[in-house]
């Protein structure tokens, strides 16, 4: 979200290069045809000055257009589902929305009010985004849930066990002491939050900030997410790799922050997991060893087919990942419990079988967070496609007025 200067100024160039798009005659006639949905001239007027004032990237009219069309059809599924929002629901969230800029609800309507832009449009904008969310977990919540612990384990496996976050983030800090200060600050901050490169964030924190990391182009070494201050913390934790936050008010001070790099706490490594698995030597060759992947289901089933044959022939233990030989080790991270596969050692044909695979003891793992953001990322992907599947089959064109 953008700082209330940045959206004046944002207000400024656009009334400068807009004709009166929201006064225009014949402004709620409809203008596309989305099913049984009419988006109106007025909307799509609305919605462009809106993402005008927003700085929203791309052509903003184009963009205008796609979200009505979507929410359209978002809105037309929610209400098939008997969803609807409550005014306490739309107000939190509008709240929440005009935070981001410092601002109040009533602070925020203001600034677009000024901009041309109604209450109303920015409520069906928050709202929309509200409604969609509640549509999908109520519709597919139970099915993004039924993720099993194997999948969580092996995400651990592959990605480190999940202790929790920390963050590369740069700092620019500009002063704000005076309210002459604050002003210049707060302009200049407007012009930072539109950074995408860590080279130039780091140029303007040389020559701009008065924070000690200015040396290091603003640069702070990894730091858990968790330990941040309150009003970074949730600023940081919204934001991707390569991109700027918005101004934040701290003591005496504006910040800007820039994130580098994100990834998983040193409470969660990898080596942290604890491995059972078996090793059976098929001397036959590789065929046998193909053949042998189809007749076992489990681990114990090799105890049976290495009945009366040397011990060495079959290998069953339990190691931290760490300690296992690379070539187990690497093979095992792509495979679920009780998955199998065929490996070569010492010119034989081995089958690798995952027995169990769990945290250690000492571990911090909380598999219920890796559960957690697997069902943010599952429902994000179903939330998608499912969209797209209800426009292909909704009827949507262009109105000609």
């Amino acid at each position: 979200m953008i700082g209330p200067l940045k959206l004046l100024v944002a207000f400024l160039l656009v009334v400068a290069g807009t004709t009166n798009a929201g006064i225009a005659q014949n402004r709620f006639t409809p203008v596309i045809e989305v099913g049984d949905t009419p988006v109106l001239r007025y909307q799509l007027d609305q919605r462009t000055l809106f993402l005008s004032l927003l700085n929203a990237p791309g052509d903003p009219r184009e963009l205008a257009r796609e979200q009505l069309i979507n929410e359209a059809i978002q809105r037309q599924a929610a209400s098939s589902a008997g969803i609807a929002l409550t005014d306490e629901t739309v107000l939190n969230a509008m709240t929440e929305f005009a935070g981001r800029a410092n601002l109040t609800v009533d602070q925020f309507v203001t600034l677009l009010g000024q901009g041309g832009v109604s209450s109303e449009t920015f409520r069906d904008f928050v709202s929309a985004g509200i409604i969609w969310r509640e549509y999908v977990r109520a519709r597919f919540g139970d099915e993004a849930r039924s993720i099993p612990v194997s999948q969580v384990e092996r995400t651990l496996a592959q990605t480190g066990t999940e202790g929790g976050l920390r963050v590369l983030v740069s700092e620019i800090l500009l002063p704000a002491t005076t309210p002459e200060t604050t002003r210049a600050s707060r302009e200049r901050a407007a012009q930072i939050t539109t950074i995408t490169s860590e080279a130039d964030f780091a140029i303007a924190a040389r020559q701009y900030s008065v924070s000690p990391s200015r040396n290091r182009g603003g640069a702070l070494n990894w730091v858990a997410l968790e330990s941040l201050p309150a009003e970074i913390q949730g600023i940081v934790s919204a934001l991707t790799p390569g991109q700027a936050s918005q101004p934040v008010n701290l003591e005496n001070a504006i910040g800007v922050f820039f994130l580098r790099n994100i990834e998983r706490a040193e409470g969660g490594a990898p080596s942290d997991l604890s491995i059972d698995y078996a090793l059976f030597v098929v001397e036959e060759g590789p065929a046998a060893a193909t053949v042998l992947l189809n007749e076992i289901d489990a681990c114990d089933d090799l105890f049976g087919i290495a009945k009366g044959l040397p011990e060495e022939r079959l290998v069953r233990e339990t190691l931290a990942a760490s300690q296992l030989p690379a070539d187990v080790r690497n093979s095992i991270a792509g495979m679920d419990v009780g998955e199998a596969t065929v490996i070569a050692r010492n010119g034989q044909s081995n089958v690798l079988m995952l027995c169990a695979r769990r945290a250690s003891l000492e571990s911090e793992v909380d598999l219920d967070l890796v559960g957690n953001r697997l069902i943010d990322a599952r429902l994000g992907t179903i939330a998608a496609d499912h969209l797209a599947d209800l426009r292909a089959n909704t009827f949507v064109a262009d109105v000609v007025n």
